[in-house]
């Protein structure tokens, strides 16, 4: 289907999304009023001045990052992240809140004319006209047009024309603060020194390591007894928790799974009435088609089961598989070089008490059964020791030669469909196998899937199940009500308040219960990153020194490094003595074992060979004159002595070029300084109520 069609049709959809895309970007720069919750007085999350954040407002926003993240980078947003996302959510509404203040104290305005001038004039919005380019990239005017005069985007029309309003009256404001940033004729030379200025410096560094012989220097146990009695708090033992926790995962609902069927049968109905399989693909599957064939043992079980056993053009489904629900096409099929084979078993393992030949007789009875009509699933469902494909009757499903041990995939390829086989040993046991179909096909299709996710329904079935559980729980016990309902119980082993937890992670929300409470006490439902948990705080170790025995070692290495670098320092020294004020050079005739080396043409950002980027080199190298000798000067692992040698004129003609790119680049990096202060300063002077501890615990 045409871009242009595909984005017609679902025209409204690409408006909603991008008044969700709009509302976030205006969040994260500058704040907005979303979606005029403001007048609503719910459950009170927190509080900037007189205005009121509600956490269904709070909430709204919430959900709506969220999602775009997910659309983004796909899959489940971990607690960790989703912690952060919270933050940032709360610091905008924040800075929103008071930049709405600052608006209406200047008077700032922004006329219908403007809004209109902007939407329909000639120059639209960047981020509007981005979701109407053509094939060739270019922007469609008449689709933009024709989208915005729909009358079926009438509100979502509206909602953008009060996003841009908002979003002019913070230029405006923006406008006003920046008027009084300069940029002066000094930083912008300073600039271009940084920038262009290169310079060869000749350069010594000791390391301490190498230039103090291990020998030289000793630690006793008095001298580690020493240290550690003075300096107690290098060694505190920092408080820790440890503790149990059950978990209920979001995990799909029978409804959950029905709406996604119910959604690839309304794309077979279309099918019925004469829509193309491909196009729909291309506008509404959630997985490509690859255009590609595909040979048994690389596909799910489902599909291999019914895409193996069609024919080109049979549409298939719905079929509910491990990753959702589909609707399949037979695009084509070949004949492959690979023949394959579908079999089941039933594996009865040697156990080492347990006498062999018991072992050959029950698979001789077992065999019999199944040539008397005995149901093979029901058998390898009872007897059957492999617990993968024993659930599933025994089936292994498809697999080519390779896949299996040779005495196994001999019996397998060397029966008949349909056969009882066996018993065949191998390393793991017997085998009772039997062949359900053998093919050299190869099969390309095409799907509509539609994957099955967690409604808001079921994700408050599943916390209302986890509020009852943690209820129950602190009104009896913790382990029997989790005995009772088969819910695992995990323990995390100890932890600090500044660390993670171990088997759950970063979460704030349980590290703030762990160390706000007592010994055996029982969490009310907290979020974990796919779910709900309930916690049991079981050991409380508080703040401590650690013993000498724990730390001697650490300490003895702390002391035999000073020592060397001190014995370093006194070297140094000693050898730039010598020097008597350079030149540097001098120094192979002081000591042959020192290798004078050279760095060319580097500049502020440089890294400097065998060093790397050490700020105190550069700012040392930059601060002297040419054949002027440093002194001996530490940096992040040598002692260094430098002598400038060669350093590049200031050219004027090319200062002129760069001059207005420099200014430019300056002017928007104090811009954006003076914002983020003059904002910090509002927020200092705000009263702002936090409130989220009692919402995201």
């Amino acid at each position: 289907m045409p871009l242009m069609t595909k984005m017609r049709d679902n025209m409204p959809a690409i408006l909603i999304g991008l008044v969700i895309a709009f509302v976030v970007m205006i969040i994260f720069e500058w704040g907005m009023d979303f979606g005029g919750m403001r007048g609503a007085r719910q459950n009170v999350l927190g509080k900037v001045n007189d205005r009121e954040i509600t956490y269904q407002e709070f909430s709204e926003v919430l959900r709506n990052v969220t999602e775009m993240q997910r659309q983004q980078f796909g899959g489940e947003i971990d607690e960790q992240f989703m912690g952060f996302i919270r933050e940032q959510v709360w610091e905008n509404l924040v800075n929103e809140i008071l930049l709405e203040e600052e608006i209406r104290r200047r008077g700032i305005r922004v006329t219908d004319d403007e809004i209109v001038n902007w939407v329909y004039g000639e120059n639209p919005p960047q981020f509007l006209t981005q979701q109407f380019i053509d094939e060739e990239g270019n922007f469609d005017r008449v689709a933009y047009d024709m989208a915005l005069s729909d009358p079926r985007n009438r509100e979502q029309v509206f909602q953008l024309e009060q996003m841009l309003r908002q979003q002019r009256m913070q230029e405006k404001l923006q406008s006003l603060l920046m008027a009084s940033v300069r940029v002066t004729e000094g930083e912008i030379r300073q600039r271009f020194k940084e920038q262009n200025i290169r310079m060869d410096v000749q350069y010594v560094a000791l390391d301490p390591n190498r230039i103090v012989p291990s020998d030289a220097v000793t630690v006793s146990d008095e001298d580690i007894q020493r240290y550690y009695n003075a300096n107690p708090q290098e060694f505190k033992s920092p408080p820790q928790r440890k503790l149990e926790f059950v978990s209920f995962p979001f995990v799909p609902s029978a409804a959950d799974t029905n709406d996604a069927v119910r959604e690839i049968e309304y794309y077979k109905q279309r099918i019925d009435e004469g829509d193309d399989f491909l196009e729909l693909v291309e506008n509404y599957s959630h997985t490509p088609f690859a255009d590609a064939f595909f040979k048994p043992g690389e596909l799910t079980p489902e599909k291999e089961r019914v895409l193996f056993a069609g024919e080109p053009e049979d549409v298939i489904g719905p079929l509910v598989d491990e990753d959702g629900a589909h609707l399949l096409k037979i695009i084509e099929t070949r004949t492959g070089r690979d023949e394959f084979v579908r079999a089941r078993h039933i594996l009865l393992r040697f156990d080492e008490d347990q006498d062999s030949a018991g072992v050959f007789e029950q698979a001789d009875e077992l065999i019999a059964a199944l040539n008397e009509g005995a149901d093979f699933a029901d058998l390898a469902r009872e007897y059957s020791a492999d617990p993968g494909s024993g659930q599933r009757g025994g089936d292994l499903g498809w697999f080519g030669r390779g896949r299996m041990v040779p005495t196994f995939e001999q019996a397998a390829f060397g029966a008949r469909v349909g056969e009882i086989v066996g018993p065949v040993e191998s390393q793991f046991g017997l085998h009772i196998i039997q062949v359900n179909d053998r093919t050299n096909k190869e099969v390309k299709f095409a799907t509509i899937h539609q994957p099955v996710e967690v409604s808001p329904f079921t994700r408050n079935e599943i916390f209302d199940m986890a509020s009852d559980f943690a209820f129950i729980a602190q009104q009896r016990d913790f382990h029997d009500e989790a005995n009772y309902l088969g819910l695992e119980i995990r323990e995390t082993g100890l932890f600090t308040e500044d660390g993670i937890i171990p088997g759950v992670g970063r979460n704030e929300s349980a590290m703030r219960f762990a160390f706000e409470n007592r010994r055996g006490h029982i969490s009310d439902v907290l979020e974990l990153t796919n779910g709900y948990g309930i916690f049991k705080i079981v050991d409380v170790q508080r703040e401590g020194v650690k013993p000498l025995d724990e730390v001697r070692s650490q300490i003895r290495a702390d002391l035999l490094r000073e020592k060397r670098w001190e014995k370093a320092r006194e070297r140094a020294q000693e050898i730039y003595g010598k020097l008597e004020g350079g030149p540097l050079n001098k120094i192979t005739g002081i000591d042959p074992t020192i290798d004078v080396q050279t760095a060319t043409d580097i500049s502020i950002n440089s890294n400097i060979p065998g060093v790397g980027r050490d700020a105190k080199f550069i700012g040392a190298a930059f601060g002297l004159e040419i054949g002027e000798l440093s002194k001996p000067f530490e940096g992040s692992r040598h002692i260094y002595l430098i002598e400038p040698v060669q350093r590049t004129e200031f050219d004027e003609e090319r200062f002129a070029d760069q001059y207005e790119n420099i200014k430019q680049e300056l002017l928007g990096t104090k811009r954006q300084e003076f914002f983020r202060q003059w904002l910090e300063g509002l927020r200092n002077e705000a009263t702002i109520v936090d409130n989220r501890y009692m919402f995201y615990r």
